[in-house]
Protein backbone atom coordinates (compact mmCIF):
# COMPACT_ATOMS: atom_id res chain seq x y z
CA UNK A 1 0.00 0.00 0.00
CA UNK A 2 3.05 2.24 0.22
CA UNK A 3 3.26 2.66 -3.57
CA UNK A 4 -0.42 3.61 -3.83
CA UNK A 5 -0.08 6.13 -1.02
CA UNK A 6 3.00 7.67 -2.62
CA UNK A 7 1.23 7.86 -5.98
CA UNK A 8 -1.82 9.55 -4.40
CA UNK A 9 0.30 12.08 -2.51
CA UNK A 10 2.25 12.85 -5.71
CA UNK A 11 -0.95 13.36 -7.70
CA UNK A 12 -2.45 15.69 -5.07
CA UNK A 13 0.75 17.73 -4.69
CA UNK A 14 1.15 17.92 -8.50
CA UNK A 15 -2.45 19.08 -8.87
CA UNK A 16 -2.01 21.79 -6.26
CA UNK A 17 1.25 23.00 -7.80
CA UNK A 18 -0.23 22.89 -11.33
CA UNK A 19 -3.35 24.78 -10.28
CA UNK A 20 -1.28 27.44 -8.50
CA UNK A 21 0.95 27.91 -11.54
CA UNK A 22 -2.10 28.26 -13.80
CA UNK A 23 -3.72 30.83 -11.50
CA UNK A 24 -0.54 32.86 -11.22
CA UNK A 25 0.28 32.83 -14.94
CA UNK A 26 -3.21 33.35 -16.36
CA UNK A 27 -3.34 36.80 -17.96
CA UNK A 28 -7.14 37.17 -17.57
CA UNK A 29 -9.52 36.93 -14.70
CA UNK A 30 -11.89 33.97 -14.38
CA UNK A 31 -14.90 36.02 -15.48
CA UNK A 32 -13.11 37.15 -18.61
CA UNK A 33 -12.07 33.59 -19.49
CA UNK A 34 -15.62 32.29 -18.97
CA UNK A 35 -16.98 35.12 -21.08
CA UNK A 36 -14.49 34.36 -23.87
CA UNK A 37 -15.39 30.65 -23.74
CA UNK A 38 -19.11 31.48 -23.98
CA UNK A 39 -18.47 33.77 -26.98
CA UNK A 40 -16.43 31.11 -28.74
CA UNK A 41 -19.05 28.47 -28.03
CA UNK A 42 -21.76 30.77 -29.42
CA UNK A 43 -19.69 31.50 -32.54
CA UNK A 44 -19.23 27.77 -33.13
CA UNK A 45 -22.89 26.91 -32.53
CA UNK A 46 -24.24 28.89 -35.50
CA UNK A 47 -22.06 27.19 -38.15
CA UNK A 48 -22.95 23.82 -36.60
CA UNK A 49 -26.66 24.66 -36.78
CA UNK A 50 -26.22 25.78 -40.41
CA UNK A 51 -24.43 22.53 -41.24
CA UNK A 52 -27.19 20.50 -39.58
CA UNK A 53 -29.83 22.41 -41.57
CA UNK A 54 -27.88 21.87 -44.79
CA UNK A 55 -27.56 18.16 -44.08
CA UNK A 56 -31.28 17.96 -43.45
CA UNK A 57 -31.97 19.74 -46.75
CA UNK A 58 -29.60 17.41 -48.61
CA UNK A 59 -31.25 14.38 -47.00
CA UNK A 60 -34.68 15.64 -48.04
CA UNK A 61 -33.49 16.21 -51.62
CA UNK A 62 -31.97 12.73 -51.81
CA UNK A 63 -35.16 11.16 -50.51
CA UNK A 64 -37.26 13.13 -53.02
CA UNK A 65 -34.92 12.11 -55.83
CA UNK A 66 -35.17 8.48 -54.76
CA UNK A 67 -38.95 8.67 -54.64
CA UNK A 68 -39.05 10.26 -58.10
CA UNK A 69 -36.48 7.99 -59.73
CA UNK A 70 -37.70 4.57 -58.59
CA UNK A 71 -40.86 4.58 -60.75
CA UNK A 72 -38.91 5.93 -63.72
CA UNK A 73 -36.28 3.21 -63.37
CA UNK A 74 -38.92 0.51 -63.04
CA UNK A 75 -40.63 1.81 -66.17
CA UNK A 76 -37.33 1.91 -68.06
CA UNK A 77 -36.51 -1.68 -67.08
CA UNK A 78 -39.96 -2.83 -68.18
CA UNK A 79 -39.61 -0.99 -71.51
CA UNK A 80 -36.18 -2.50 -72.13
CA UNK A 81 -37.53 -5.97 -71.36
CA UNK A 82 -40.39 -5.44 -73.82
CA UNK A 83 -38.01 -4.18 -76.50
CA UNK A 84 -35.74 -7.19 -76.04
CA UNK A 85 -38.71 -9.55 -76.30
CA UNK A 86 -39.91 -7.83 -79.50
CA UNK A 87 -36.39 -7.99 -80.95
CA UNK A 88 -36.14 -11.68 -80.10
CA UNK A 89 -39.47 -12.33 -81.82
CA UNK A 90 -38.37 -10.32 -84.87
CA UNK A 91 -35.03 -12.12 -85.16
CA UNK A 92 -36.31 -15.67 -84.55
CA UNK A 93 -37.45 -16.33 -88.17
CA UNK A 94 -34.08 -15.18 -89.49
CA UNK A 95 -32.24 -17.43 -87.04
CA UNK A 96 -34.34 -20.40 -88.13
CA UNK A 97 -33.62 -19.64 -91.79
CA UNK A 98 -29.88 -19.25 -91.12
CA UNK A 99 -29.80 -22.59 -89.28
CA UNK A 100 -31.59 -24.23 -92.18
CA UNK A 101 -29.14 -22.70 -94.66
CA UNK A 102 -26.18 -23.88 -92.57
CA UNK A 103 -27.57 -27.44 -92.57
CA UNK A 104 -28.04 -27.27 -96.35
CA UNK A 105 -24.52 -25.90 -96.84
CA UNK A 106 -23.02 -28.66 -94.70
CA UNK A 107 -24.97 -31.25 -96.65
CA UNK A 108 -23.81 -29.76 -99.96
CA UNK A 109 -20.23 -29.63 -98.69
CA UNK A 110 -20.38 -33.31 -97.69
CA UNK A 111 -21.82 -34.29 -101.11
CA UNK A 112 -19.15 -32.30 -102.91
CA UNK A 113 -16.42 -33.78 -100.75
CA UNK A 114 -17.72 -37.29 -101.47
CA UNK A 115 -17.83 -36.59 -105.23
CA UNK A 116 -14.30 -35.24 -105.16
CA UNK A 117 -12.94 -38.28 -103.36
CA UNK A 118 -14.87 -40.67 -105.68
CA UNK A 119 -13.63 -39.01 -108.88
CA UNK A 120 -10.11 -38.21 -107.85
CA UNK A 121 -7.44 -40.25 -109.65
CA UNK A 122 -5.34 -42.54 -107.58
CA UNK A 123 -2.14 -40.90 -106.59
CA UNK A 124 1.09 -42.62 -107.41
CA UNK A 125 4.00 -42.34 -105.08
CA UNK A 126 5.96 -39.10 -105.53
CA UNK A 127 3.16 -37.47 -107.56
CA UNK A 128 1.32 -34.42 -106.35
CA UNK A 129 -2.42 -34.61 -106.51
CA UNK A 130 -4.36 -31.69 -108.03
CA UNK A 131 -8.10 -31.33 -107.46
CA UNK A 132 -10.30 -31.65 -110.52
CA UNK A 133 -11.75 -28.52 -112.12
CA UNK A 134 -15.33 -27.71 -111.39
Amino acid sequence: MGKFFSYTIGAVVGGIIGGTVVLLTTPKRGEEIRSDLKDRAASIQQPLKDAANNLTAVKDRVMALKDDSVPVLKSAVTDIGNLLQEWKEDVQPYLTKIKSNVVQLESAKDKLSNKLTEHSPKKKEGEEQTPPSL
